[in-house]
């Protein structure tokens, strides 16, 4: 009995102090801990300042008063770890930082009468989307890594089509406040039926039921 006693205290033993080893292990330590939403102050505040969603953004005022704001609102959003971020959280933030970025990239350019004038390639008009222009926590990132691969084949979800803008008359209109991961996906179907109530038109043709609107539906259909 005393030699069976001995082989089971030993393991006994050693999973006693296991466990009190690993009570003492941070948590961050065991699982990467999340972070909590993204602040987007500064983009409300910006958006409430100089967007109409009748008119578009007052990009004159904007870049006249308050391109500190905006270059600190974009230097804040290149900090974030995006891999800390709630999946919700995380989609919200790629649409933001795509916006807010078109956003910027006219307002370092200004004036101009069109983002497509800023392309330096005569024949591809809008490779300024291709450009490393957005900084991120690891670098530098293009227009459409963001829309490509972050959003779109990262979430895979169409509603992102009415949620980004690309600072054209034809792209449904910014938002008049940030996205968020709490109330996503009733952004997102808010932001479809404006635009759909906005930006499609029916006519009749004869006995042809005719669609109007924008290339987007075209081009993702």
């Amino acid at each position: 009995m005393n030699r069976k006693t001995r082989l089971f205290s030993i393991p006994l033993a050693a999973c006693a102090l296991l466990a009190a080893a690993l009570s003492t292990v941070p948590a961050s330590a065991q699982a990467p801990a999340k972070e909590g939403p993204v602040d987007y102050t500064l983009w409300n505040q910006l958006l409430a300042k100089y967007y109409d969603p009748a008119k578009g953004m007052n990009y004159k005022a904007l870049k006249t008063n308050d391109t500190a704001t905006l270059q600190t609102l974009r230097r804040q959003m290149a900090t974030v770890d995006v891999a800390k971020l709630a999946r919700p959280d995380q989609f919200a933030y790629w649409i933001n930082l795509y916006n807010v970025n078109v956003v910027g990239v006219v307002v370092d350019n200004y004036p101009v009468a069109s983002i497509r004038d800023l392309s330096t390639d005569p024949i591809v008009k809008l490779n300024v989307f291709k450009k490393d222009s957005v900084a991120v926590k690891n670098g530098k990132i293009s227009l459409n890594d963001i829309e490509n691969e972050k959003i779109r084949a990262g979430f895979k979800d169409p509603r992102i089509h009415f949620a980004i803008n690309c600072a054209a008359k034809s792209c449904p209109p910014i938002r008049p406040e940030a996205y968020v991961g709490d109330r996503l996906d009733q952004q997102l179907d808010d932001q479809v039926r404006k635009f759909l109530a906005t930006g499609v038109k029916l006519t009749k043709k004869g006995d042809t039921l005719v669609v109007h609107t924008t290339k987007i539906l075209d081009w993702f259909g």
